[in-house]
């Protein structure tokens, strides 16, 4: 896990970075449009180590609801035919479309607009709504940086998640897994 809290602190110097030559924080702290469909977004396994520690942190009221709120998504996405194994190989596009817009297609750490596990949360939450290099395009949010995300040098996003996975190999997990079935896992492995 060394190499992974190593990798979240050149993350954080990256964000920052970009933050003072972009003028500031790129989101307003009212929004989390970005939370919204992510039951399926995929995590991998160092991701889920360091968010194990955050979801064993919170009292059993809230685990018990982020679980609840983690298998209904993975009810809804199984009654139209997904499951953990068919998810991933589409990076989930195909599930999104059948929880988007719903509560279903929240992520289920999100309570009341706020990240639970906020100092526990993946990479890819770490940097969204900074411009990033996801290894074929420049992608942001499509409210943050309009007009100016060519101005930036973006987050090297495509390393951060091929890090992850080197990591997670090296832990003996080579899968990736959808949100919704690894925090359901996670919080079932989880102290009483």
């Amino acid at each position: 896990m060394k190499a992974y809290y190593e990798l979240l602190g050149e993350i954080e110097r990256d964000v920052k970075r970009l933050r003072e030559a972009s003028g500031g924080v790129p989101c307003p702290s009212t929004c989390f449009a970005c939370c919204h469909n992510t039951a399926t977004m995929a995590i991998s396994e160092v991701e889920a180590r360091d968010l194990k520690l955050g979801l064993d942190a919170l009292p059993e009221q809230l685990r018990a609801h982020i679980r609840a709120k983690a298998e209904r998504s993975i009810k809804k996405l199984e009654a139209h035919g997904h499951n953990i194994e068919s998810i991933m190989p589409d990076t989930g596009m195909e599930a999104v479309s059948v929880v988007r817009g719903k509560l279903e297609g929240e992520c289920p750490m999100l309570i009341g607009g706020v990240c639970s596990v906020y100092e526990h949360r993946p990479v890819i939450c770490r940097v969204w709504g900074y411009p990033i290099h996801n290894g074929n395009d420049l992608a942001c949010c499509h409210k943050t940086f309009l007009g100016k995300r060519n101005r930036y040098r973006p987050l090297n996003y495509n390393r951060y998640w091929k890090t992850c996975q080197t990591l997670s190999t090296e832990l003996g997990a080579t899968q990736k897994t959808p949100n919704c079935y690894l925090v359901s896992r996670l919080l079932s492995e989880s102290k009483a």
